[in-house]
């Protein structure tokens, strides 16, 4: 299990790379059809948009894979170690529970709206949606596997290593 979470997270973070690289790259070219040719190209801030909603999705679920979201954990940390896991297994269930929740959600709603097409690029407007059921699957994926070994007291090297730093 611990090698199939490494590989989901390595395509996530590659994917954000990736993500970033062409959002930059098709920003730039926005910027230059705009300004020097003139003649701007109509695509372009749609694209982008898209791009950037997948960005924060599947970052989101990379951050959650490694233990990095932003959480105040000040009562957390004064807790002894039994209660320490005890909320700290509760928290990644019930981030499971409403992770998986959103997902569904959003997966109605990619239903709801595949029909409609966007402005520019004609493109399904579930294309806008479908980043948000994938990262919340994703993050529900990582909580649970997180509960699972915050559960059993082997947490993931990772996430125990940033969560240390954070200290």
């Amino acid at each position: 299990m611990r090698q199939f979470t490494r590989l989901i997270g390595m395509l996530e973070e590659t994917l954000a790379v990736i993500l970033l690289i062409a959002m930059s790259a098709i920003a730039l070219l926005q910027v230059v059809g705009r300004y020097i040719l003139t003649n701007p190209f109509i695509w372009t801030e749609e694209l982008t948009r898209l791009m950037l909603i997948w960005l924060t999705f599947i970052a989101a679920a990379a951050v959650t894979r490694r233990g990095m979201h932003i959480a105040v954990d000040t009562v957390v940390e004064i807790l002894k170690p039994g209660y320490r896991r005890l909320v700290m297994t509760i928290v990644h269930l019930v981030m499971f529970v409403t992770f998986l929740w959103f997902s569904y959600l959003a997966m109605k709603l990619a239903q709801n709206v595949g029909g409609l097409p966007l402005a520019a690029t004609r493109w399904s407007m579930s294309t806008m949606v479908w980043p948000a059921a994938m990262g919340s699957f994703l993050i529900a994926f990582h909580s649970l596997v997180l509960a699972i070994a915050v559960l059993t007291g082997a947490p993931d090297e990772e996430a125990s290593r940033n969560a240390a730093i954070r200290t």
